[in-house]
């Protein structure tokens, strides 16, 4: 909007081919008062989203047209300015009772700071294009607010962002207010559940999970510890994973200090190629007191694959966050670990690339997996979600 300056809902995103990690710098020109750039590094190659955030304030009404740079490449971004002393006209759907709501997104926990992820998304039907500003009143100590510029008239949805921490739990019930025009929605606050394990992934005997497969037709999968084995001189914890299609499956893992060890086949988490032989070793796949950036490697294996090529393999861990608080299927988890794996392989060329395959983990303090997904470039192949456990 003209005379306005942007805040963090102006934003042009971009999507890049990385082929090399490193330092980066994306520009636009400078158009109309104002530009829009980026900088930041790049850990892994491959398809990554970027931001460009604004500079500068629009001076007049029209439409932008951005040159976005990097090095030799470019790419064009349209913006539309509008007129900052037009005021839109509109009405919530489903005023005066319930909002007509598409979702409430994110979870709503007692005592912790809402982020961008506490939204709801409500619809309204704008008869004259222009800025509005929609909020709502404040309840349990938190509020909701949007404010920016229709470009178009019709039904159309607006999100409603969170301010303001939940003091309780319960249900609260929010109106929300726009020029004469109002409606209500309601929102569940969770309270963060209890724990007495230390561990983000305990094995005590007979503790068991389920997990709701959202892959395989929402299947239930269930592991649970059963006992104990003895392997290359180590001793696992032995836990059954009930799980359709392939099992039941019997899993071993062991925690030495903070490392969390699985014995299995080197090769199996890849679908890429597989080895003409089984050769197992522990692969750690967690660790007690990581932090956001932490990072580590596997070993790099080498042997023929099952086509008679020879292949390099290892695994890359990230930590993405080292205390997220989660809400899944309602409940509220906090201290969780989120992880990313990597698979990369080798052959000839004797350079290590991603497979394409990016593995994420979920794990909550006390309670251990809570979340699981398997990609391959941008496809689902697998994903699980916490739907009952019991940890002794």
């Amino acid at each position: 909007m003209t005379g306005k300056a942007p805040d963090a809902n102006n934003y042009i995103q971009v999507q890049v081919n990385v082929t090399a990690r490193g330092n980066y710098s994306i520009n636009t020109d400078t158009l109309n008062g104002y530009s829009f750039s980026a900088t930041g590094e790049f850990k892994d190659t491959g398809l990554a989203v970027v931001r460009l955030t604004p500079h500068g304030k629009p001076t007049s009404a029209s439409i932008n047209v951005f040159n976005i740079k990097y090095g030799t490449s470019s790419c064009n971004a349209s913006v539309t300015v509008l007129d900052g002393s037009t005021l839109a006209i509109f009405t919530l759907q489903g005023s005066p009772t319930s909002c007509i709501i598409d979702t409430v997104e994110g979870g709503f926990i007692k005592g912790v700071s809402p982020d961008t992820s506490n939204k709801v998304l409500i619809k309204v039907n704008v008869t004259t294009a222009g800025t509005y500003s929609i909020s709502t009143d404040t309840v349990n100590g938190y509020h909701f607010i949007s404010s920016g510029a229709f470009l178009n008239t019709g039904v159309q949805n607006v999100v409603l962002t969170a301010s303001g921490i939940p003091v309780n739990t319960g249900s609260d019930q929010f109106t929300v207010h726009a020029g004469s025009s109002v409606c209500s929605f309601s929102v569940s606050v969770l309270d963060i559940i209890t724990v007495t394990n230390p561990d983000h992934f305990p094995l005590t005997m007979s503790s068991y999970w389920d997990y709701t497969d959202l892959f395989y037709h929402n299947n239930v999968v269930t592991n649970i510890v059963v006992g104990s084995s003895s392997k290359n001189g180590n001793t696992y914890t032995a836990v059954e994973e009930d799980i359709s299609p392939g099992g039941p499956l019997i899993l071993y893992y062991r925690k030495v200090g903070n490392d969390y060890f699985e014995f299995a086949p080197v090769d199996k988490y890849t679908g890429s190629f597989q080895y003409g032989k089984k050769t197992y070793d522990d692969l750690l796949f967690l660790r007690e007191g990581i932090s956001k950036g932490n990072s580590w490697e596997s070993p790099e294996y080498s042997d023929t694959a099952s086509f008679g090529q020879l292949i390099g393999l290892k695994y890359i861990y990230r930590c993405l966050d080292g205390n997220a608080t989660i809400v899944i299927t309602g409940h509220a988890f906090s201290n969780v670990y989120i992880v990313e794996m990597k698979p990369q392989i080798k052959g000839a060329a004797n350079i290590f690339d991603d497979t394409g395959e990016v593995y994420t983990y979920y794990y909550a303090k006390g309670v251990g997996l809570i979340y699981f997904k398997k990609m391959n470039m941008n496809f689902t192949l697998n994903e699980w979600q916490i739907k009952d456990w019991q940890v002794n």
